[in-house]
């Protein structure tokens, strides 16, 4: 029963996500609710699940709303124009050069291996950027599905610290097999964003770095936003911000960090208490909309874990295979685990399937760590697209788009990558 409603949820779901004109917070939220109680599940029981559900997701809520008042005011107030008139007129002879700066600045902030911190330091300075060149966001989440997902198999990245922990090894033992991985998949997360950005070209949108400083008319900045800039407070507001990313790296609680951040960045720019709640006013309603979506995704993620679904979901998985094909069943796996990972959560693939496809492969004269190597990629690559993923929202909701935008994007370049290096993992690993 439980892998039937786990199954019926995720089914409804992606359908409803894809297909139809719900908001995603209400699928979250109703579908999994309906299907707990329909399946025989209390109503205090399911109220309960809902709760420890979102009571789980409540802080990554709160930094996104702290987060994006954060850098929103910051942009209104003129902090991130020289950067962007820096990069306009170095990088912006091509979509692949805006594109692979992105990459690398990504790429770079993602060595502490905390996906939020990535997004919060790469997405608001390069979202200002996409737009001002007209470049589809989609491309600003592809980099998320291809280099940032790549970058997160370092050893303090959570797939690689679960494996090794079911591997009863040293992380940086396995780590060191999977860097040829790494190294592959990031050129091969380039080679990606180059074929995509070619593509955005060929739309013929997109405002070359040198056109935007003759085409004012379509970069003209009106009277009330040139009001809300700060030039005489860029040293402090910049300042201010190297802080609060300081303390992102060095391990202060990020909310926290953007609540005090907040606290001191708003009186210091707009003086008045009128002028403070306009900066409030002025990024609430996208914030509510993404917020509403992250509360949805802890309801679904309390009913699904309370219940067990997760963990029935994945042995139903690894038994559906024949045993006529269990001598390459890690290949079969392997090959949907980037599939999977759209659908089930790490915990449910690394500690529920990976242990079992580890001993079958063992009976077989496959290496552990081979086994182990093709579910951290696989999952490492499913990540940034993953339904059950809080996260996920808060990247979607920092960037302006909705889970079916950036699926339906990039779901074929997710797909592709993943199978690449879980094949490369069979021959390197």
């Amino acid at each position: 029963m439980l892998v039937f409603g786990g199954l019926l949820i995720i089914c409804i779901m992606m359908v409803l996500i894809l297909k139809s004109q719900f908001m995603p917070g209400n699928v979250l939220a109703m579908v999994p609710l309906v299907i707990a109680l329909a399946i025989g599940t209390g109503f205090t029981d399911t109220m309960t699940f809902i709760h420890k559900g979102i009571s789980n997701v409540l802080v990554i809520a709160a930094l996104f709303i702290l987060a994006t008042l954060y850098f929103g005011t910051m942009s209104d107030a003129g902090l991130f124009d020289p950067i962007i008139n820096a990069l306009t007129k170095r990088i912006g002879k091509t979509v692949f050069s805006v594109v692979a700066t992105t990459g690398l600045i990504a790429m770079v902030s993602h060595l502490d291996g905390q996906g939020i911190t990535t997004l919060l330091i790469t997405v608001p300075p390069m979202l200002l950027i996409f737009d001002k060149m007209k470049i589809r966001r989609t491309l600003l989440a592809l980099v998320f599905s291809t280099v940032t997902a790549v970058m997160n198999m370092i050893p303090w990245g959570g797939p690689t610290a679960r494996a090794a922990a079911v591997l009863g090894t040293d992380v940086m033992m396995l780590y060191r097999q999977l860097l040829p991985i790494q190294i592959l998949g990031l050129v091969l997360s380039f080679v990606i964003l180059y074929l995509a950005s070619k593509a955005e070209e060929k739309r013929g949108e997109f405002v070359h770095g040198a056109d935007i400083q003759t085409c004012e008319s379509e970069i003209s900045i009106c009277e009330e936003e040139l009001s809300l800039k700060r030039p005489k407070l860029l040293w402090a507001n910049a300042a201010i911000t190297v802080i609060v990313l300081v303390a992102l790296f060095i391990g202060v609680p990020s909310y926290i960090t953007f609540l005090i951040g907040c606290a001191v960045i708003l009186p210091l720019n707009y003086r008045t208490l009128k002028e403070q709640n306009a900066r409030v006013k002025a990024h609430a309603g996208h914030i509510l909309i993404s917020v509403y979506t992250i509360i949805g995704a802890g309801a679904l993620l309390g009913i699904m874990g309370g219940l067990g679904m997760f963990e029935a979901l994945a042995e139903a998985f690894v038994g559906i295979i024949p045993e006529s094909l269990s001598s390459v069943m890690h290949i079969i796996i392997g090959l949907i685990i980037t599939p999977l990972g759209y659908l089930l959560n790490a915990d449910a693939i690394m500690y529920g399937i990976m242990p079992v496809i580890i001993n079958v492969g063992a009976q077989y004269g496959v290496e552990s760590a081979t086994v182990a190597a093709m579910f951290i990629v696989g999952h490492c690559i499913a990540v940034p697209l993953c339904l059950t993923t809080p996260q996920v929202y808060l990247g979607l909701g920092l960037m302006g788009l909705d889970y079916r935008e950036a699926f339906k994007a990039n779901f074929k370049w997710s797909i592709l990558l993943g199978t690449a290096l879980v094949l490369a993992t069979l021959f390197i690993v």
